[in-house]
């Protein structure tokens, strides 16, 4: 499980990449939520994009089975962000 620093880190490169409130608020059918499953899927940098990936094919950016752990959550979280300000 990735530490909250680990995680920060993602959440500050997730939103450097265009991740912004105002892009994942247009994310209405589960996109952030498939991207977190995607990298908790990968199990190193050399993963395959999954069929299901939501977003462009150059986003696709897996890496250690430790960053794709805190990449993970950082969708998670940018995904209850998302439900808290529709709320």
């Amino acid at each position: 499980m990735p530490d909250q620093a680990d995680i920060d880190a993602a959440l500050t490169r997730l939103r450097a990449e265009g991740y912004t409130d105002a892009a994942n608020d247009q994310q209405l059918y589960g996109e952030l939520t498939r991207a977190a499953a995607c990298y908790e899927a990968a199990d190193g940098a050399d993963s395959p994009m999954p069929r299901h990936w939501s977003f462009a094919t150059d986003a696709w950016a897996p890496g250690s089975p430790a960053e794709n752990a805190a990449t993970a959550a950082a969708f998670r979280v940018l995904d209850a962000e998302r439900l808290g300000r529709a709320s």
